[in-house]
């Protein structure tokens, strides 16, 4: 189909056939994401898709070169690399070495591009002295989106299942299916084969190239206003489960007792008829899976995301794999505002306040925010082993809740008020009804607690050390605390965006380069959306 962005050095065609599906769906609710590969501005896509075919024609040439010549390792027993791949996970990591926290793929040399990315345009590649022509960058790219518009995950198994099942589909990418009546004979605006399109994801994730086209989608939205800067970020984190299993590894701590901990289990990539005399090394097969603890009775085995994005406007920034799931949720978020702070000056300029949930909850990470971001850490309150006060109370009061909150002998919860800081004091009310009167006045209890001639109700003050898990300058209990934290939860929405309307919780690949892969490829059609929508 043509694009209705035509380049200078494009030929337009003397006859244009049109579909009459293609119109309708072009008229239908429902049909977003076959309006939006129409139209797609292919001409912004020309440096990426010049980068594309290098790193394939790279590829290519690093498949015919490759042998098994390489320095002899010395070879080492299973049981050994489990444990070699143990202490080198994040979670195992002593304090005297800095983690790393986020996944970070493996750094790219940028070469000179030898295709110019002005000649390129959709069913025009590079040409080449040998070998078939290239499938067009354009229609993959444009498959791969199309796959998570339409709400399935971006895996070349389902962009190969929809190309060939979908006509409009196949048509509006750039592709036309093979005929039976005719010869089979390589053409490159033939659907592609289910291999061709492994390759094609493979090489661009291998060269970088969706976390590159992530960047640039979610630069274009900012620049062009359609999404506006807020003075606050929210973040979180979410699991996917992993496409793989694990086995439990016995260890010993320092302290020489024995341990055990979740991992997945261990492979080599070579196809060597006995690994055990081999001198290839041991690997995981699944990098970055890990146990993720929900609570006493709800753990998986996944990866985990952590997800970042503007909370007034609902709208996701970033989504980047955490490198050992079992990492604590609380040691992701800050290199991640610092990942995107440096991904988005701009942006960072505007941002005062960051959101998150009580696992952030934590003085030391506070001051960290502040002293090397210039930021303020907003997170849930989290009392941590802290139980109900019930001793000591005043008059009328049954017990303090570990979150502040007292709750008077007929079980109604005191409202807070404010605090008398020159007594180191917390001000509590007893709560209002409908009709403005407190509940005080008609309790049954209120011989027992309130004086008979109070007629406005219970007010009660708690000192600070009565509650030392309270921060006096930041309560949690404030109005204005829980104003802001209210905006908390619309990473929430973002993450079911993510997780749910533009793809699957499921992986069906493994290692965290493939999961990171899955995540930009979301983010790409998810920033489309948005932009289409606007």
């Amino acid at each position: 189909m043509l694009s209705p962005h035509a380049a200078e050095c494009y030929q337009f065609p003397l006859f244009h056939e049109v579909h009459l599906d293609d119109q309708r769906l072009l008229n239908t609710i429902e049909g977003e994401w076959f309006e939006i590969l129409h139209s797609l501005p292919w001409e912004n896509y020309r440096v990426h898709a010049a980068r594309y075919y290098d790193a394939l024609y790279d590829f290519n040439v690093s498949q015919r070169e490759a042998s098994e010549d390489r320095e002899e390792a010395t070879a080492e027993t299973k049981e050994e690399a489990r444990q070699r791949l143990l202490f080198d996970r994040t979670t195992m990591q002593t304090s005297d070495t800095v983690p790393q926290i986020l996944y970070k793929g493996k750094e790219i040399e940028v070469k000179p591009s030898t295709v110019d990315p002005m000649t390129l345009s959709p069913g025009v590649v590079p040409a080449r002295f040998a070998g078939r022509q290239p499938k067009c960058f354009f229609g993959l790219f444009k498959s791969f989106q199309g796959t998570v518009l339409m709400g399935f995950p971006a895996e070349p198994e389902q962009v190969h299942l929809l190309l060939t099942s979908n006509p409009s589909f196949a048509r509006v990418c750039g592709f036309s299916p093979k005929e039976k009546d005719k010869s089979w004979q390589y053409a490159t605006h033939q659907i592609p084969s289910l291999r061709k399109l492994e390759q094609f994801d493979q090489v661009m994730r291998e060269a970088g190239l969706w976390d590159e086209i992530k960047v640039s989608e979610v630069k274009t939205n900012l620049q062009s206003g359609i999404i506006e800067k807020e003075n606050e970020l929210v973040g979180d984190t979410t699991h996917y489960y992993a496409y793989s299993s694990f086995e439990t590894v016995i260890y010993e701590d320092d302290k020489g007792n024995a341990k055990k901990k979740s991992q997945s289990k261990v492979t080599k990539r070579c196809h060597c008829n006995d690994w055990s005399t081999c001198s290839h090394d041991w690997e995981l097969t699944d990098d970055g899976a890990g146990t993720i603890v929900k609570s006493k009775t709800k753990m998986y085995w996944g990866h985990k995301a952590s997800v970042i994005g503007l909370p007034g406007q609902g709208i996701a920034l970033d989504a980047v794999a955490v490198a050992d799931a079992a990492s604590h949720d609380g040691q992701t978020f800050f290199p991640h505002v610092q990942k995107v702070f440096e991904q988005y000056p701009d942006l960072a300029t505007s941002i005062n306040r960051v959101l998150y949930d009580s696992a952030c909850d934590d003085t030391e990470l506070k001051a960290r925010f502040k002293d090397e971001l210039d930021v303020e850490l907003k997170a849930s309150f989290n009392p941590r082993r802290s139980k109900p006060i019930t001793a000591d109370l005043p008059r009328g009061i049954a017990k303090i809740t570990p979150y502040g909150v007292p709750v008077c002998i007929a079980g109604y919860e005191l409202d807070y008020q404010g605090i008398r800081y020159e007594r180191e004091k917390f001000i509590y009310e007893a709560p209002r009804q409908d009709d403005g009167t407190s509940v005080c006045v008609g309790c049954p209890m209120r011989d027992e607690c309130c004086n008979r001639s109070t007629e406005t109700g219970r007010t009660i003050t708690v000192s600070f050390d009565t509650l030392p898990q309270i921060d006096p300058n930041d309560p949690p209990m404030a109005k204005r605390f829980k104003a802001i934290m209210r905006r908390r939860p619309s990473v929430e929405r973002m993450i079911k965006r993510l997780k749910c309307d533009l793809g699957d919780d499921r992986l069906s690949k493994r290692g965290n380069e493939s999961f990171q892969a899955y995540l930009d490829k979301t983010m790409i059609a998810y920033h489309l959306l948005i932009r289409h929508s606007r």
